[in-house]
C-alpha cells in the first residue's frame, strides 16, 4: 500500500521537498543575523575593556594604509608623550636654543676708588661707565670685550701745587675679559671675570675762564678750560667678582648685577723730561645689567 501510494502521489512528495528547502533558506539568515548580533555585543564589551584595540585603529587603517605599530598605539592609548619624556625617560629631543641667546651684553656704571700710588695725592674718588659685548659659549662660560671709562678727580693740594684751579684723570680701558659663572641657582648666581688689554690715560688741569657759549642764543659765562694736559697709552689688566639676580624671571637671559674689580694700569712714572704719575690702581664698583 505504501509503495503504491508513493507512486500514485509524486506531486505531494515534491511539494514537501520544496517546503523543506524554503524553511531552511529562511532559517539561515536569521541564524547569521543572531550570530552577528552576538559578535557585535562581544566586540563592544571587548573594546570597552581593551584600550589597545581602540588606540590601534588609525586613519591609515581606514584608508587602506599600513597598520599602526602596536607599541605606538599602546603609548598613545596610555597618554604617553610621543617623543619620550615619560616617567623614566629624558626628552629625546633637547629644547631649541637660538643663537641670539648666546650673545653677551653688559652695561652699567658706578663709582671708582683709587688704590696704591693713586692715594698719594694723585687721584680721588670718581665714577665709571662700562659697556661691552661678546659671546656666551654655555651657561657657565663666556668672553666679553669691554670698554670702561673711569674719571677721577685730582686732590686740591696737587692742583694748587701745579697752579691750576681744577683737574681730572680720565682712564679709557679696552679689555678682553673672560667670565665664568661658578655658582648659579634659579634666580641668583655669582661669577668671576678678568683679563687684559690696553688703556689710554689722560690727565687734565683746568681753569675757569670766561667763554662764549651758544645754544639757542650766545652768551658769555665761566667754564673749565684745559690749560695743561698729558697722556699715555699702556697695558692694563683687571680681575673682579660679582653677583647677579634674574629680576625678570628665571628663564630670562637678563641679569641685574653688582661687581667690584681691581684695575691696574702701567702708566709711566714722571721724569725730568716727561710728565707721569706712575702705575695706577683703581677699584671700580659697578651695577648694571648683563645678558
Amino acid at each position: 500500500m505504501v509503495a503504491n501510494s508513493d507512486r500514485n502521489c509524486p506531486l505531494l512528495r515534491r511539494l514537501l521537498v520544496v517546503a523543506s528547502a524554503v524553511a531552511v533558506s529562511c532559517t539561515l539568515p536569521v541564524a547569521a543575523q543572531t550570530a552577528a548580533t552576538s559578535n557585535l555585543a562581544t566586540d563592544a564589551q571587548s573594546s570597552s575593556s581593551s584600550v589597545t584595540l581602540q588606540a590601534s585603529l588609525s586613519t591609515d587603517d581606514l584608508l587602506g594604509g599600513s597598520p599602526t605599530p602596536y607599541h605606538f598605539s599602546l603609548a598613545a592609548a596610555n597618554g604617553s608623550p610621543q617623543y619620550g619624556g615619560g616617567r623614566n625617560n629624558s626628552p629625546r629631543y633637547p629644547n631649541y636654543e637660538s643663537r641670539a641667546s648666546h650673545i653677551a651684553i653688559v652695561a652699567g656704571g658706578g663709582f671708582t676708588g683709587p688704590i696704591g700710588n693713586d692715594t698719594s695725592g694723585y687721584d680721588t674718588w670718581g665714577y665709571n661707565l662700562d659697556f661691552g659685548g661678546g659671546w656666551n659659549f654655555n651657561k657657565k662660560f663666556g668672553v666679553v670685550f669691554e670698554y670702561q671709562f673711569d674719571r677721577n678727580k685730582i686732590p686740591g693740594a696737587t692742583i694748587a701745587a701745579i697752579g691750576a684751579q681744577g683737574g681730572n684723570i680720565n682712564t679709557h680701558l679696552f679689555l678682553f675679559d673672560p667670565i665664568y659663572y661658578f655658582y648659579t641657582s634659579k634666580k641668583t648666581g655669582a661669577y668671576v671675570t678678568g683679563g687684559g688689554g690696553f688703556s689710554r690715560k689722560v690727565t687734565n688741569f683746568t681753569d675757569l675762564q670766561s667763554v662764549q657759549q651758544c645754544y639757542y642764543f650766545c652768551y658769555y659765562g665761566y667754564a673749565p678750560v684745559t690749560v695743561a694736559s698729558f697722556s699715555s697709552t699702556q697695558g692694563a689688566f683687571d680681575i673682579g667678582l660679582g653677583g647677579y639676580w634674574k629680576a625678570f624671571g628665571r628663564d630670562s637671559n637678563a641679569k641685574l648685577f653688582a661687581e667690584a674689580r681691581y684695575v691696574w694700569v702701567d702708566s709711566p712714572k714722571p721724569t725730568s723730561s716727561t710728565n707721569g704719575e706712575g702705575t695706577e690702581g683703581l677699584i671700580p664698583v659697578t651695577v648694571g645689567i648683563r645678558f
